[in-house]
């Protein structure tokens, strides 16, 4: 029996289905602010429901208080939404910015508080809530953060402790809510972060959070219930790409740059056209070095077409339109010059006679042949299933 932050007893209310580490996870969230770090696909969003389910019985209608579950992006909103009515029997309500809660009142939001025990959010939504006093953290009993590492510097999920839960708690607040947070991953840094760096920055995520990490000790317990991957390297031969192929790339670039000054549009859409030939350059050149001119070909082909088509997000007039659209055209020549049969080339996916021709890269031929290892052995096990059901 453990006793949340307002004296109350809690009893943990599990599934028949959970494993031994998340039911260790929730006897740790019952008793203090907790930090589940464990691998993706491990299960800590039903850690996560559990721990509703064992505060159900404070938060249950006509109870003051709610629970908020807060995501970082508008999809994750849904699909947490739909697991947690799944698992529980809570009345869940589900909030992102297209229900056009910008606009909502302190009647609206007292509606939803009536209505709902567990409110499913982004975390941008929660403190404007916060900030115009429509909702108050003291009426939140639990407080559940999912992809936690995100937690830092001027994102809404650092700002959210440092602006409500941590001035509460520098007043002594008698009801505060129980904080759990989710991740994959504490920290986000570098492959050559230090050791020392490394637990620098959980301190730092367990100070804002005001929460313990909690993970399982034995890699072993959790593979026996998630497979994990077995990294393969392979190596490969780095070839350089034709020069005379990037530098074409770099003058088109600057031609269509300096057309586009000479267009008399408005400086905005200048602005927009302009950032969007610096990221086409930028791909282009990626294609060409990693990839190989025949990809940068397949690239160039598709982004030639109408890019309001690819691009539905942009945009622009029609003078930044062409300018962009012309300069994947001319780069699609430039391309063109290093394939001396075009377009309309024979042996169109025989990639090793592509790398003899140096028109792909050591690196696309090296992927093709893991992929096609992977089809060779899908193809063998679906031969082996079709026969065993024949016998």
């Amino acid at each position: 029996m453990a006793i949340d932050g307002g004296n109350q007893q809690l009893a943990a209310d599990s599934v028949p289905f959970a494993r031994s580490y998340q039911l260790e996870a929730l006897e740790k969230a019952l008793k203090g602010n907790t930090i589940v770090f464990l691998e993706t696909g491990s299960g800590k969003t039903l850690v996560a429901i559990m721990l509703l389910r064992s505060y159900a019985h404070l938060l249950r209608k006509p109870s003051p208080f709610i629970a908020v579950f807060l995501v970082p992006t508008v999809v994750l909103v849904t699909q947490q939404g739909e697991a947690i009515a799944m698992h529980t029997d809570l009345k869940v309500g589900k909030y992102y910015g297209e229900l056009g809660v910008d606009y909502w009142d302190v009647a609206t939001w007292k509606h939803e508080m009536d209505e709902h025990e567990v409110l499913v959010m982004t975390p941008a939504i929660l403190h404007a809530a916060l900030s115009h006093r429509f909702l108050n953290i003291d009426w939140i009993k639990v407080l559940i953060f999912d992809e936690c590492h995100n937690a830092r510097g001027n994102h809404f999920y650092a700002r959210i402790m440092r602006e409500f839960y941590a001035r509460r708690l520098n007043e002594n607040a008698l009801h505060l809510p129980r904080i759990f947070g989710m991740t994959a991953s504490p920290i986000k840094a570098k492959s050559s972060c230090s050791a020392t760096d490394y637990w620098k920055q959980i301190r730092q995520l367990e100070n804002l959070m005001n929460s313990k990490v909690f993970t399982c000790e034995s890699e072993s317990v959790i593979a026996q219930c998630i497979p994990f991957s077995i990294p393969k390297v392979k190596i490969y031969k780095h070839l350089d790409v034709p020069c005379d192929s990037v530098e074409g790339t770099d003058f088109i670039y600057t031609i269509h740059q300096h057309e586009l000054s000479l267009k008399g549009i408005s400086s905005s859409v200048a602005k927009s056209a302009t950032r969007r030939l610096s990221k086409l350059c930028f791909t282009f050149m990626f294609c060409l070095t990693e990839l190989g001119v025949w990809l940068a070909i397949q690239a160039a082909e598709t982004l030639s077409c109408e890019v309001n088509n690819v691009f539905p997000w942009l945009k622009l007039d029609v003078s930044g339109d062409e300018v962009v659209r012309d300069f994947s055209l001319d780069a699609l020549k430039v391309f063109y010059a290093f394939v001396p049969l075009g377009p309309q080339g024979s042996n169109l996916y025989d990639v090793k006679a592509k790398l003899n021709s140096g028109y792909v890269t050591s690196k696309v031929v090296c992927l093709v042949d893991t992929l096609l290892e992977y089809r060779f052995v899908y193809i063998c096990y679906m031969h082996v299933s079709l026969q065993s059901r024949n016998y």
